[in-house]
């Protein structure tokens, strides 16, 4: 009986023993870590044993991959202090993926980390005081638990054999690239991921996250020479569907005793797109063109199991019967505003970027590219952007120059605005906007109007009183959707009744005008396709309407083919990008010459534009109307012991025109705390004011970034 104690005691101290050894450390810290990340990323601990258990293969695989990170470790004598370290940036991972799928059902990826600037205006839309303590907390326990290790972790006297380190460390870094490619080849992993979340399940968050560090832009199509953009352009241009026959090679035949020649494409002359790039006015039968891009829009009626008092979207449902509308397929859900944004401005499908890459923070930062703005500004359109929310949000304050819009007008340059009980603005701010720009402009507008208020995060317990909207759940529907769901519906009601107001407001107009609207993404509510009466998470809806009688004619569509769909409903034809979608669906490799156009314009030899992007970065106007100073005087302080009602202190009082709650007073470069009096009078506590003072009103958000300034006042 004593024998099994013992041999329990051996086996015990065998394994011990063994776990001393530096690389089982490795393996058996790489297995723990890789359950821990996909427990995060599943969100569930079942749910991350049944991967382990139903994908093996792939489960080793995103091993190695942490295997590859901690075995750096092995090459110094504090290894117990690195191998915290690294563990610490995997858990960081995981657990980071957790909360933003807690928002989101977008998962966290590489380029979330480029999104910090504008993630940090809107944390109050999302976080709560004591989510800001925990995470306090959180950094500070991390940071002292870096110190503490530093101190207890054994250090080791001498460094392990440094051939065996490396030999271990070169096989898992070629491990894990063996793997990758013959994954890639076996498609038992993807490149590229049509759905990012079902892309962390099926792939794992290792990999995919990886990925989005490795795997940005457009990798170069395989079929991309001069020859082949050429052969494109002309189809393109002539109105031919291009084929595979056209740009591909045939078969080489079977070696015989007097061998064939290969055939080999023929080239094909450049083509001149001066035409499409041409200055020219556009003709008065042209309407304005209005885009409405609806933050978070979609008729919510569409989730099985959820009945409402009323309907939440009475005037976009009888939009629909009566004008051109469909599906739209939008490359996100939950979030990705941007990237939707992206797809309808410019023609380019996304899906060829990196995985959950934003444009807006990649290629566009240092490029201009074709667009709708610069398609149409050929014609003589005036274009301009409206958001009301802040300018700086996804880094549009300068994106929307590389996309040739002329004004930007952000929610700093807007006036009565109100706010919604999560804060952001109410979408019927954007009315007075654009009708302003139809009203003072003499050309023909592209206006592409964003809108806020739908805009997440949504509430887990009663945040509106008195909802003029309720709902019930059926009971295959978790209770913990009918707050956010609540709250959701009661914004979209105030949305499509701005829309309602909207529409009668450009009804009362004679020019003739089409009226673009869309959902840029599903809310971020933990729904599954399942869920859906139209089985599809990134399907929203859109809807045209015009003022002069344009044929009813319904279609789904992809985000990117929505600008050229409707700009041939009206006979407009410029841009290469846009008459690709026009005049090639048919073709069997329509989305392979979408691709080889799209790279070679943001990151080939621009071939397509004979090797000079005719596309000039813009001059963007912030604004559509000048805010001006007249006047700036300096007001002392009254006397000691005279009464005064409201400010006590000298103070600046600066007079003028079109001041917004966004205006702030700047003497000499000094920007001074500003309380927004009316339009045409700003106030701001000041020591003293000089003769030779230079004033000036700047426009900035929370984040206190310079829009726009004023011209420069003197002080006399």
């Amino acid at each position: 009986m004593k024998l099994i104690p013992q041999k329990a005691k051996s086996l015990l101290d065998s394994v011990k023993t063994k776990c001393k050894k530096p690389f089982l450390q490795c393996v058996l810290l790489a297995l723990a870590l890789n359950i821990f990340v996909e427990i995060m990323s599943r969100r569930s601990v079942l749910k991350a044993i049944a991967y382990l258990f139903t994908n093996p293969l792939v489960f080793v695989y995103n091993t190695i991959i942490i295997l590859a990170t901690l075995s750096i470790a092995l090459f110094f004598k504090r290894r117990w202090f690195v191998y915290y370290l690294v563990s610490l940036g995997w858990v960081a991972i995981g657990v980071t993926d957790f909360i933003l799928l807690r928002f989101r059902t977008t998962p966290f990826t590489a380029v979330d980390i480029t999104l910090m600037k504008s993630a940090i205006q809107i944390w109050q839309y999302y976080l709560k005081w004591f989510h800001l303590v925990l995470i306090a907390i959180g950094l500070a326990l991390t940071v002292f638990s870096c110190v503490i290790v530093w101190k207890k972790a054994k250090r080791y006297d001498t460094r392990l054999p440094l051939l065996k380190i490396t030999i271990f460390f070169a096989t898992t870094l070629i491990s894990s690239a063996l793997l990758t490619n013959l994954g890639l080849r076996t498609n038992v992993l993807a490149a590229n991921f049509g759905n990012l979340a079902n892309a962390y399940h099926q792939y794992g968050l290792p990999y995919c996250f990886v990925n989005s560090v490795i795997n940005t832009g457009i990798n170069k199509p395989n079929i991309y020479t001069t020859d082949v953009v050429n052969t494109i352009v002309e189809g393109v241009e002539q109105g031919k569907v291009v084929s595979s026959s056209d740009i591909l090679p045939t078969e080489v035949p079977a070696p015989s005793e007097t061998p064939t020649p290969i055939p080999t494409l023929t080239p094909t002359p450049p083509v001149d797109i001066s035409a499409s790039t041409s200055d020219t006015v556009a003709s008065k039968e042209t309407p304005n063109i209005i885009y409405l891009q609806l933050e978070s829009f979609f008729d919510p009626t569409h989730i099985k199991g959820v009945t409402f008092t009323e309907d939440p979207i009475p005037n976009f449902r009888a939009l629909k019967e009566k004008f051109s509308s469909g599906y739209l397929s939008v490359p996100s859900v939950g979030a990705g505003t941007a990237n939707t944004e992206f797809e309808v401005i410019t023609g380019m499908n996304l899906d060829f970027f990196g995985p959950g890459e934003y444009p807006y923070k990649t290629i566009l930062q240092k490029t201009s590219c074709e667009s709708i703005s610069y398609n149409l500004k050929s014609l003589g359109y005036t274009t301009h952007a409206i958001h009301n929310n802040v300018g700086t949000f996804y880094d549009r304050v300068s994106v929307f120059s590389q996309l040739g819009f002329d004004t930007f007008t952000s929610i700093e340059y807007m006036q009565d605005i109100e706010r919604n009980p999560n804060n952001w603005a109410k979408d019927k701010v954007l009315t007075p906007e654009i009708l302003q720009i139809l009203n003072t402009t003499k050309n023909q507008d592209l206006i592409y109007g964003i809108s806020v208020q739908g805009h997440g995060s949504y509430p887990d317990s009663e945040l509106i009183e008195n909802p003029r909207i309720d709902l019930t759940l059926s009971e295959d529907l978790s209770d913990s959707l009918y707050y956010p769901l609540l709250y959701y519906s009661n914004q979209i009601k105030e949305m499509d009744e701005f829309i309602g107001q909207l529409i009668e407001a450009l009804s009362n107009r004679k020019e003739e005008t089409i009226l673009i609207m869309y959902g840029d993404h599903l809310p971020g509510f933990q729904l599954g396709e399942t869920d859906l009466s139209n089985g599809s998470l990134f399907q929203t809806e859109y809807i045209i309407w015009d003022n002069f009688g344009m044929t009813k004619q319904n279609e789904d569509l992809e985000a990117y083919q929505l600008s050229a769909h409707v700009l041939d409903r009206l006979d407009i034809h410029n841009g290469l990008i846009t008459k690709l979608h026009q005049t090639q669906k048919d073709s069997d490799i329509y989305l392979d010459e979408l691709k080889v156009l799209e790279y070679d314009m943001l990151y080939g030899d621009l071939d397509c534009f004979n090797g000079v992007n005719p596309y000039t970065k813009t001059e963007l106007k912030m604004g559509t109307v000048p805010i001006k100073i007249s006047e700036a005087h300096f007001v002392p302080a009254p006397p000691e012991g005279e009464a005064a009602e409201e400010d006590v202190s000298a103070r600046i009082i600066v007079t003028g025109s079109n001041f917004t709650p966004f205006s702030k007073i700047s003497v000499n470069d000094k920007i001074y705390d500003t309380k927004f009096i009316n339009r045409s009078m700003l106030s701001a506590p000041i020591d003293e004011l000089k003769s030779g003072d230079i004033v000036t009103v700047i426009q900035s958000g929370n984040d206190n970034v310079p829009l726009s300034s004023t011209d420069p006042y003197v002080i006399p």
